[in-house]
């Protein structure tokens, strides 16, 4: 096998250079390719903060192709947002094949609920399951789009589906019938995973990653290495996989799709009442038990919206379990009773769901598995108010460990936030992860011109009451607003917060157009606020995975620090474990975190090396408090400010205009 030359393929006069118009080198990239290029010939882990433009996912993804390739090896690149997906698939693996002229052969992985499926949508038209106008008219667009579509991917509709009707149409794996299915050799999923197989590639998203983890590798080709970008997120990916749930709204929904009352449909109004009578009956006992059950939950903790841990068992009657048992042993009855593969797998899904339910309620009740963190939220719905019960693994090191790090040779963990105060020692410890190699690269933009940083002091602490605080928040926001043209994204960690100061700023209406996260699906919010000098007032999902270069984009405004709320009962019982280990968790778990997620934040603002434009901290407490020089030392080196005339003048200064023509 020929090495690896960073320098050939990334250098000033390199392959890169001489194949791509408008090609910049960076040094930070080249350091990178080798590092993981070394890792992936001599295996090993490795984990690597590159900064913002440092093209990191170039600088992966040219190793590792050349690695698979030369050694008919499979790489699996894995990330948390679509946005960085849709980079890798749509720009850098087009780059790859046909600027710098390398063959390989690679395939988007997406979780099997994604795919329609043929069989179930022909059922589904037979059935006349639906009673909803809107339901068929969907079925039938679905119909006709089936015959039209290459991948069969939900995403390429040019609608979103109702979840009651993807759930009759898309593909369920306890569901399929495989080889004996009629429509197997026109399945759009199964062709799909005959290209994993044979591909050098996969890239993926940490969900499908743990799923495959918890399958014991049944969603995924066997593969040789893995490359986890966006890598912050993995304890909370992790975390999410490993943790269960069980809600009122679910389980009607699942007791709605046997069979419901209002329209006589679903899987038991298919079959000859003589045989369906005593299931249907248990349908609607099952369905009074719930009702019951999850009545009682709201007398004993109140009908208010909150989430709340429980530390101890829930002191409930549990009236569910009884009636799902009886209706799992019925429907094992039907399956028996029905002759035919395509029906019986139904009810052998069917059964199998009663069983996860009757395990996840005795789960939350009992608060069996140890390790575990139990939590009940109450959420108002439009039609109704959803309770839940859920449970999260408070660490997932051990397992990570365990199933990961110790069963692949090759990995590598990169992002542009992966370190706090310099180091990597909170992700590290975190995640479980013990690297045989470190690396950190700056990025390649010039902070100093093109950012900067305002912090001013006079500002209450968001521990104020609460309208006083929003009403200063609202005010300055505005005042930078309209200072940046508009141009800018408003960043919250709380909706409560968030709807307090769109109100007060909503008189901006007349001035720019205002974007409240909630009020339009997030992608088209991006397209909107790209075509005219907009606003948008975001929480979580706007710090991370929203790429905005140029002029569009010009301000970041965090309304507060992101700590996570200390009561939030997965945070308090993280804080509970590390003090229970004599580690302080406001400085080792709190201040880490909450860096982590500013740095996230900020890297919204400059995109590439022509991007100008203000980052503003409105949470006093980085100037007052002593920790408030761990958040500024965090981030990228720039000029720091505390007077408005100045972020005036940033923005109106002949240097910023120059950076942006």
């Amino acid at each position: 096998m020929n090495p690896f030359d960073a320098e050939e393929l990334l250098g000033p006069e390199g392959l890169a250079a001489r194949a791509m118009p408008g090609f910049e080198y960076r040094p930070q990239q080249a350091a990178m390719a080798d590092a993981v290029a070394k890792t992936l010939e001599s295996g090993g882990h490795l984990m690597v903060e590159a900064g913002t433009g440092t093209g990191k996912s170039l600088a992966y993804l040219i190793p590792a192709v050349l690695w698979a390739v030369q050694n008919d090896k499979r790489v699996v690149v894995s990330t948390y947002t679509k946005t960085l997906q849709h980079q890798i698939l749509h720009h850098d693996i087009p780059l790859l094949r046909q600027r710098l002229g390398l063959s390989f052969r690679y395939s988007i992985c997406l979780g099997h609920e994604n795919y329609l499926s043929l069989r179930r949508m022909k059922r589904a038209g037979q059935a006349g399951l639906f009673v909803d106008p809107e339901q068929e008219e969907q079925l039938a667009e679905i119909f006709e789009w089936s015959s039209m579509t290459a991948s069969g991917v939900k995403e390429e509709l040019e609608f979103t589906p109702l979840p009651a009707v993807w759930e009759e149409v898309g593909r369920q794996k306890d569901l399929c019938l495989g080889k004996n299915c009629e429509t197997y050799r026109d399945c759009f999923y199964f062709k799909e995973r005959k290209r994993w197989f044979a591909s050098h590639l996969l890239v993926v998203n940490h969900h499908l990653f743990f799923a495959n983890v918890a399958a014991g590798g049944g969603a995924l080709p066997r593969f040789d290495a893995v490359i986890f970008d966006e890598a912050q997120n993995v304890e909370e990916a992790a975390t999410s996989f490993l943790g269960l749930e069980v809600s009122n709204s679910s389980l009607n929904y699942f007791l709605d799709r046997l069979y419901n009352p209002r329209g006589k449909k679903g899987m038991l109004g298919r079959i000859e009442r003589s045989f369906s009578q005593e299931a249907i009956d248990l349908v609607m006992k099952t369905r009074r038990a719930a009702e019951a059950f999850f009545a009682q939950t709201l007398e004993v903790f109140g009908r208010d919206p909150r989430n709340f841990r429980l530390y101890q068992p829930p002191p409930l009657l549990n009236v569910l379990c009884g009636p799902l048992e009886e209706l799992r042993d019925a429907l094992k009855v039907l399956e028996a009773m029905i002759g035919e593969e395509e029906e019986s797998v139904e009810f052998t899904y069917a059964s199998n769901r009663c069983m996860d339910f009757y395990n996840a309620i005795n789960v939350v009740m009992g608060q069996q598995l140890p390790g575990y963190v139990y939590s009940l939220e109450i959420v108002d719905k439009k039609r109704f108010r959803r309770v839940s019960f859920q449970a999260a693994p408070v660490n997932v090191a051990e397992e990570l460990k365990r199933q990961v790090y110790e069963t692949t040779d090759r990995i590598v963990l990169t992002s542009a936030t992966l370190t706090a105060n310099g180091k990597f020692d909170f992700v590290k410890g975190r995640i479980g992860f013990e690297p045989n190699d470190e690396l950190t690269l700056d990025s390649p933009f010039d902070y100093a011109r093109q950012a900067l940083l305002y912090a001013p002091a006079d500002l209450p602490e968001p521990s104020e009451e609460p309208d006083v605080y929003a009403t200063a928040i609202a005010a300055r926001s505005k005042a930078l607003v309209e200072a940046s043209g508009g141009r800018a994204f408003i960043l919250f960690t709380s909706y409560a917060l968030l709807n307090r100061v769109y109100e007060k700023m909503e008189t901006l209406v007349s001035q720019f157009q205002l974007l409240r996260q909630g009020d339009a699906p997030r992608s088209q919010m991006i397209e909107q606020f790209k075509r005219k000098p907009s606003i948008i007032f975001g929480t979580n999902t706007f710090w991370q995975g929203v790429d905005v270069p140029g002029e569009a984009l010009q301000c970041v405004i965090i309304t507060k620090l992101p700590f996570d709320p200390p009561g939030e009962p997965l945070t308090e019982a993280r804080m509970e474990d590390l003090k229970k280990r004599g580690i302080d968790p406001f400085s080792r778990y709190q201040i880490p975190r909450a860096i982590l997620q500013l740095r996230q934040g900020f890297g919204r603002l400059i995109r590439k090396g022509t991007d100008a434009g203000v980052v503003a901290i409105l949470d006093s407490r980085v100037v007052h408090r002593s920790y408030g020089k761990k958040f500024i030392a965090s981030l990228p080196p720039c000029r720091v400010t505390e007077s408005m005339d100045e972020v005036r003048q940033f923005f109106t200064s002949d240097e910023k205009a120059e950076l942006v023509i």
